[in-house]
Parts: structure tokens; sequence; C-alpha cells
């Protein structure tokens, strides 16, 4: 371990928080904002793993995969909801599986996907105002409406089922955590779509053409072995819902508690992209990500040990104030030259970011076309899950464009 002469090291700060009590959930912005103004780096006691809580420090910890390694991580265990491919592991593995992946998500095929999500974007929406002002759940009548339908579709997936992979994505997403009741319950949900998810993944199910056909031609031409090309297959199903269902109905909800950036948006279209980015700053769909140190290394002046299991707190960076002026605040046109985290950074950025951000900024720049004003008709409700950060319930009026 080399440290710079200049610099003080800390042992880390030991805590108490347990970050998946009932308590914790219910508020994960304050309480995982908390810690981050404890330390850059804190050592959570009670299930012995470090927390990595600031957005330098993060940032700097995912650029190193040979001292901060994604083969291990706190509460992993084999599970059918996650499969080890992409997500828990470094090259050569990851690059030969992240590389699959991003043949698969090729500009000529984003190029097609596009195309259909703005037909199927502008459907819905047209379907929705027909009659004017509609109330609805911004998560089950819009976000999960369009994504279980745009995405399937791309993917070749049967229309019947297709609700289970919210169930799935809820579990996949409780897998990282200690066994509790809600862990159970999660768990136990979505075990009615295991063999839902396995039989759709498999090579005779896969539709010419589509996402799942391309990963076992690489298969065929020895670029991945056919294990690897279910296994890719089955991480875009675990990844590729909850988490876009989700964000999109924050985004929505954001919008609705800031009517001025609503309108800013609509006046100024351009910032389409800009305003997704802001959202997913300001509403993470993932909370943390885990990591192991190979070896000893010291990180934002504080020590941690070799072996020791990390968990990056990507939501609570996303308000890091050492990073963001006045970060709890929600503007669609906030600089985000300096970025965010919610995709991950480094080689493990998630490998299908691009989907998402295509999928949420098509329907933003619909919804931008067409709606004049939204509102909140309800309580905004948010998911409780461990790793997963969403709104499932999120009661709106959308008020179309006078046309």
């Amino acid at each position: 371990m080399s440290v710079p002469s200049t610099q003080e090291v800390i042992e880390a700060p030991v805590s108490d928080y347990d970050a998946f009590s009932l308590e914790s959930l219910h508020d994960v912005h304050g309480h995982d904002g908390a810690q981050r103004e404890i330390a850059p780096v804190v050592y959570m006691e009670k299930y012995d793993y470090y927390a990595i809580t600031r957005f330098a420090e993060i940032q700097k910890a995912l650029r190193d995969w040979r001292t901060f390694s994604s083969t291990d991580r706190p509460f992993y265990a084999p599970s059918p909801f996650r499969p080890r491919t992409l997500i828990l592991e470094d090259p050569p593995e990851h690059t030969a599986s992240k590389g699959a992946v991003m043949r698969v998500f090729d500009e000529g095929n984003l190029k097609k996907m596009g195309e259909y999500f703005k037909a199927e974007a502008e459907r819905l929406l047209d379907q929705m105002l027909a009659d004017g002002p509609a109330d609805i759940d911004a998560f089950d009548d819009l976000s999960v409406k369009y994504i279980l339908k745009v995405f399937p579709d791309v993917l070749g997936l049967p229309e019947g089922g297709r609700e289970l992979l919210l169930k799935f994505g809820d579990a996949v997403f409780n897998v990282f955590g200690p066994p509790s009741e809600l862990q159970k319950q999660k768990l136990e949900s979505g075990a009615v779509a295991i063999d839902w998810v396995e039989e759709n993944t498999a090579r005779e199910r896969q539709s010419e053409g589509g996402i799942g056909w391309q990963l076992y031609q690489m298969a065929d031409e020895g670029k991945v072995s056919e294990h690897t090309a279910q296994q890719i297959l089955k991480s875009i199903f675990a990844a590729g819902f909850d988490t876009t269902t989700a964000s999109i109905a924050s985004m929505v909800r954001a919008f609705a508690d800031n009517p001025a950036e609503w309108q800013k948006l609509r006046e100024n279209p351009s910032l389409v992209d800009n305003a997704w980015e802001e959202a997913i700053r300001f509403y993470p769909a993932s909370r943390y990500g885990g990591r192991v140190a190979i070896k000893e290394t010291v990180l934002g002046g504080v020590r941690i040990p070799e072996g020791a299991k990390i968990l990056t707190m990507w939501l609570g960076s996303g308000r890091d104030p050492r990073q963001f002026v006045n970060p709890n605040e929600f503007h669609v046109d906030r600089d985000m030259a300096r970025g965010h985290l919610s995709f991950g950074f480094g080689i493990h950025t998630c490998a299908g970011n691009v989907v998402a951000r295509l999928e949420a900024t098509t329907l933003l720049r619909a919804m931008v076309e067409r709606i004049e004003k939204i509102e909140l008709v309800g309580e905004p409700r948010q998911t409780v899950n461990y790793q997963a950060f969403g709104h499932d319930s999120v009661p709106v009026r959308l008020t179309p464009v006078a046309r």
C-alpha cells in the first residue's frame, strides 16, 4: 500500500446504521445522505461492510477495478435472480460479455429501436389524452404500459406473461441484502417468474433478428459461450424493466412537484436529454452497487483493508453537495457536465444505459409535445426495496396542449 506522505490516513468511522431496516428504506435519501456526511468511507458494523458514500471517492474506486473488484460484494450468494455474468465479472471475462451486449445495442439496432419507441410513445399518449385531461397513475398507466410494450417487443418476447418481468425485477433488486421478512416476501413473489424467464431466454424461443437471437449467433461465432449468451440475456431481463419503469415514474413525480421546471422544458425542448439526466441524478433507480477490496488501500484518506466487502452508495452520491450545487433541488437546465453515477461508472457502467436513456427521452419528448401541465392528484408512493429506488404509484393529472 502506497500513501502520499502528505495525506493523513484514518480508520473508517464506525456506524451502527442499518441501511436495510424499514425505517431506512422509507427515507433512503435522508438516511444514506446522513452517512455521506460522516466520511467518504464508513464502516457499517452490523453487517461488516464498508460504504463508500461520496461522489468523488465512488468515481475514483470505480475507475480502479484492479483494486475494487466486482467479483464479490456484501451479501452475495448464488441466486437464480442474479446471474454472475457482467455484474460479477472483471476483465477479461467482463470485456467479452460487455462487448457482446454493446454489439446488440449498436447504432443500427438503436436506430430501429428509437423509431419504434417513438411510435409507441406517441400512440400511448394520444390514446391517453384523446378526451382531454387524464387522471392516471404515472407508474401503472404510463411507465409500465410503455416499457412492458416496447422492450419485450424488441426482445421478441410473447405477450403472455410480460407482467412477470416486474415481479422478477423486484426480486432481483432485493437479492443483495440481509435476510429479512421483506426479502423473503420479494423473493417468493419473484419466484413465479423464474420458469418464464428461463423458458424465454432459451435459444429455441428467440425470434430471428431479435436481441436474444443475435446473442446466440455470437455464441455460434465463438465470441461467447452459449451459456454466457443466455446469462447475458437473463441480465438484460433482470435490469431492463424494474429500474426503467421506476425511474420514469420518478421523473414524472419530479415534474409534478416542480411545475416551473416542466414549463421551462416545454419552452426549451432541446433540454429533454439534460432533463432526463437530472431526473435520474435526483431520483437514481439503483441505490448502491458492490465491490471487494483486492488489496489494502486508502480512499479519501480512509484505510480500507484487504478483503473488505464494499457498497458503493450511488443514491447518496447523486445529492452530494461537494459535487452538485443545491443538490436537493430539481433543475432541468442544471449543468450536467459534472455527471452522475446513476448508471455506474468506468468499465462497469450499466451496459443497457443506452437503451434506458433512449426509452425515457423518447417518451419525455413525446410528453413535452403533448402535455401542458402535470399535477399531483394524490400522494406518491415510493417503492420499498433494498437496492432499487423508485415510485410504484404517482397519481397525476395530465392536461393536454390545446390544439
